[in-house]
C-alpha cells in the first residue's frame, strides 16, 4: 500500500452533538487520498444523527441503538468500515492540517501494526509532551519514560490508526471503556508487531467529555479493574508471580485513596469483586490472546517501565529506586535496563 492507500476514520460518538462541528469539520478539511468518515452514533438521545446528516451528508453514520461503550462502539464502526487501514478518532478532539496523512504514512513499515498521534489534551502540562511515557507494573502511565521519539508503549484511544487485515476488530467489547487502547497495543506487542508515536500527526483534545457524564461509580470500576485485567490477560504466570508484589502495594494504594475520598470506595470493591468472581472469564480471555502470541513476556517487558513515579520529589526517585531494585533482584528487565539511546 502507498501512503495514500484509502482508509476509513470512525468516530465515536454518545450525546456529543455540541462537539461535532469542529470534530468532523477538521477530518472532512484533511489533504489526502481516498478516505471515508463514519460516525458510529452509540444511542445519543440529544439528536447527534439528524443533525450530522444534515450538517455532513457525506459522513456515513452507524446506529449502533444503545450505548456499546467505547469499545463494543468503535468495533461496530470497524466491521462496517470500507477499508483495511482504520483510524479511531475521539469526538472530542479537532485534527490539525495533516494529520490523516502523516499516521497513515507511519504505516508505511510492514511490522508496524499501531501507530499514535500527538494527542494535546487540554489541561496537561507541555513538560509532559517533550518525551513519551510508559506503562509500570500496576497499569499506571509514567511519564517523560523513552528518549527516542517514536517509541510509546501504547497507543492511546483518541487518535490511533491501525491495519485490520492484521488485528481484526480492536477491542475486547466486555472492557466497555477505559484501557482498552492498552489492550489493542499489548496485542499488537505480543504479536510481534510494532507500535509507534507519530509526533507529526497533531490533535488537540478536549478531554473528558464522556466521562464527565459518567458516575464515579461506574468509572472507577472500570478503571481499576481493565488495568488489572490487561496483566492477567496478557502475562505469563511467572510474570505474574514476579509482579505481585505491585499488585498487593496496588490494593493497599487503592484502600487507602478509597478512605481518603479519591477514589469510589464502591467502584473499587466491584472491580476486585468482578476479578476475583470471573476467572472463567479470565482463562478464556488469555486463551484467546495466547493463539496470537509470537513473542515472549520479555521482550514487552522491555517497552514498559520499573518506576512507580514520576519522579518529581527525592521521596519519589527514592521509591523508583527501591522498584527498580526489585526489578533487577527478580529478572524484570524494564525500559531503564537497556541503553538510552535504544529506548
Amino acid at each position: 500500500m502507498s501512503p495514500s492507500a484509502p482508509c476509513s476514520v470512525v468516530v465515536l460518538n454518545y450525546n456529543g452533538r455540541h462537539l461535532l462541528e469542529a470534530c468532523l469539520g477538521s477530518v472532512l478539511g484533511q489533504e489526502y487520498g481516498e478516505f471515508e468518515v463514519l460516525l458510529v452514533d452509540n444511542g445519543s438521545t440529544d439528536g447527534s444523527t439528524d443533525w450530522a446528516r444534515s450538517r455532513f451528508p457525506g459522513v456515513r453514520i452507524v446506529d449502533a441503538g444503545s450505548n456499546l461503550g467505547f469499545a463494543g462502539g468503535n468495533n461496530l464502526g470497524v466491521r462496517c468500515a470500507s477499508h483495511q487501514r482504520i483510524v479511531l478518532l475521539n469526538n472530542d478532539t479537532v485534527v490539525r492540517p495533516g494529520w490523516l496523512r502523516e499516521l497513515m504514512a507511519a504505516l508505511e513499515d510492514p511490522g508496524m501494526a499501531v501507530v499514535s498521534s500527538l494527542v494535546i489534551t487540554r489541561g496537561i502540562p507541555e513538560k509532559y509532551y517533550e518525551r513519551n511515557g510508559s506503562l509500570n507494573f500496576l497499569g499506571h502511565n509514567i511519564m517523560r519514560a523513552y528518549h527516542v521519539p517514536e517509541h510509546i508503549f501504547y497507543c492511546t484511544g483518541a487518535s490511533l490508526a491501525f491495519k485490520k487485515d492484521l488485528l481484526r476488530e480492536p477491542f475486547d467489547g466486555d472492557y466497555f471503556a477505559y484501557s482498552e487502547d492498552v489492550y489493542l497495543s499489548l496485542r499488537a506487542r505480543f504479536m510481534g508487531y510494532g507500535v509507534a508515536h507519530v509526533g507529526s500527526s497533531v490533535v488537540d483534545h478536549l478531554g473528558g467529555a464522556t466521562a464527565g457524564r459518567t458516575p464515579a461509580v461506574r468509572v472507577t470500576m472500570l478503571q481499576e479493574r481493565n488495568r488489572l485485567l490487561n496483566l492477567l490477560v496478557f502475562f505469563s504466570p511467572w510474570t505474574l508471580v514476579r509482579i505481585s508484589p505491585y499488585l498487593l502495594l496496588n490494593i493497599a494504594a487503592k484502600a487507602a485513596g478509597a478512605l481518603a475520598g479519591r477514589y469510589s470506595p464502591s467502584g473499587i470493591l466491584q472491580a476486585y469483586a468482578w476479578l476475583l468472581s470471573h476467572p472463567r472469564v479470565i482463562a478464556r480471555k488469555r486463551e484467546s490472546v495466547r493463539k496470537d502470541r509470537r513473542v515472549g513476556d520479555e521482550e514487552v517487558v522491555g517497552w514498559m517501565t520499573g518506576r512507580l513515579t514520576n519522579a518529581e520529589t527525592t521521596l519519589q526517585r527514592f521509591v523508583d529506586w527501591i522498584s527498580l531494585a526489585y526489578c533487577r533482584a527478580v529478572g524484570l528487565r524494564t525500559l531503564e535496563f537497556f541503553p538510552r539511546e535504544t529506548r
